[in-house]
């Protein structure tokens, strides 16, 4: 009784082996898979033509430059011992070679960088935009004009959409999350960038696991052992 046993036993077992192997593997993929992270940038150029973006990002924070960066938009730069400086949006300000050329004479136009705050209210950025950090729900303004000119009041609510979160999908073969950007133009701001970063609120959003996967997955795999079981009880019995 025991030999027929080990051998009826000896014939399932790598199938059950493979379909153990299926699910321990989506079941890192699951828990691996990032959340999603959104923050805002608003583009203010001439005559007050405004544009905003909403970036996507699985990271824990970027910097003020990496929005714009990611935000599609063509940037001018020029990089020196004081950071980088946002000489040009989207062709709108001034070259690499002379960043404040609009500003030889009264008034200055440059493009000027604020940050929203927690009120609704923006403040005049202190620092560049290289060393400023973003996190989850944060929102940056760059405003073509002297500076004395407050972007609209728009929030995180008006530019992006609700925020994405990474739910568990039953699939086979791994696959990671990877961030995007919505597709919208941004623009650039000539000043110059602090390399060292200030501190800032703690993100939002942080990586998530979830058990659901692994509980469809075992029962999938209680639900096809017992199938394969039954069918090889029946056999015998017929011979």
């Amino acid at each position: 009784m025991l030999e027929p046993a080990l051998r009826y036993g000896s014939r399932w077992m790598p199938g059950a082996t493979l379909l153990l192997w299926l699910l321990l593997t989506t079941g890192l993929v699951l828990a691996q898979e990032p959340d999603l992270q959104q923050a805002g940038l608003i583009i203010v150029g001439e005559e007050g033509v405004v544009t905003t973006v909403c970036v996507t990002f699985t990271e824990p924070e970027l910097t003020g430059l990496s929005l714009l960066e990611r935000s599609g938009v063509a940037l001018t730069l020029r990089s020196g011992g004081g950071g980088t400086t946002i000489c040009a949006i989207d062709g709108l300000g001034c070259p690499a070679t002379d960043c404040f050329c609009q500003c030889k004479t009264a008034p200055c136009q440059y493009w000027s960088y604020f940050h929203r705050q927690a009120d609704g209210t923006w403040s005049y950025s202190a620092r560049g935009a290289d060393s400023w950090p973003i996190v989850a729900g944060a929102v940056d303004a760059w405003v073509w004009g002297d500076g004395t000119v407050s972007p609209p009041n728009l929030g995180i609510a008006e530019i992006c959409a609700p925020a994405v979160t990474s739910t568990p999908v039953l699939m086979l073969t791994p696959s990671l999350a990877t961030p995007m950007a919505s597709p919208t133009p941004a623009l650039e701001t000539p000043l110059s960038l602090d390399p060292t970063p200030p501190p800032m609120p703690s993100t939002d959003g942080a990586p998530a696991t979830s058990s659901t996967g692994y509980g469809l997955f075992a029962l999938l795999l209680l639900v096809l052992l017992g199938f394969t079981f039954i069918r090889r009880a029946r056999r015998r019995q017929r011979t």
